[in-house]
C-alpha cells in the first residue's frame, strides 16, 4: 500500500505545482488541510489555509512572472496513521527590487490521508543558493 500512497501524494505535489504553473490560489490551496502551517524561504509563518491562499494570490498578483517548483525525493508513509513526510528540492525565480533571483534549497512537508485524499499539514522551506541571473 506505502507505494500506492507515494504516488498518489507525488501526483497531488504534481497538482500543486501545476496550480502554482497556471497561478491558481485556489488550485494550491485546494491540497492544504485547514490547519495548514508553512515556514517560508524567508522564515516568515503562515498559519491556516485560508492566509496561505491569500499569500500564494498576492505573490501570484505581484510577481506575475514568478516560477516556482517543488521536486520529491523521498516519501516516507506511516500506513497504520495516514502520515507521510515527504522530502524534496525546489526552485524559484522571484522578482527583486534590484532584478531577478533564483532561489533554491530544500522542502519538508507533512502529509496526511483524509477523506479527500493526501493533504498537507505542514511544509518548511530552506533556502540554500541565491543567484542573481
Amino acid at each position: 500500500m506505502t507505494t500506492d500512497h507515494q504516488q498518489a501524494i507525488r501526483a497531488a505535489r504534481a497538482a500543486i505545482n501545476d496550480a502554482i504553473d497556471r497561478r491558481d490560489s485556489e488550485g494550491v490551496a485546494a491540497f492544504f488541510m485547514p490547519t495548514y502551517h508553512v515556514v517560508t524561504a524567508r522564515s516568515m509563518h503562515r498559519d491556516g489555509k485560508d492566509q496561505s491562499r491569500r499569500s500564494w494570490a498576492d505573490m501570484f498578483e505581484r510577481d506575475k512572472g514568478g516560477t516556482y517548483g517543488r521536486t520529491p525525493d523521498e516519501i516516507y508513509v506511516n500506513d497504520d496513521w495516514g502520515m507521510a513526510e515527504e522530502h524534496g528540492r525546489w526552485s524559484a525565480t522571484i522578482k527583486a527590487i534590484d532584478g531577478l533571483l533564483e532561489v533554491a534549497g530544500v522542502y519538508a512537508a507533512k502529509w496526511h490521508f483524509t477523506a479527500e485524499g493526501w493533504m498537507l499539514e505542514a511544509e518548511i522551506f530552506t533556502p540554500l543558493t541565491v543567484v542573481r541571473p
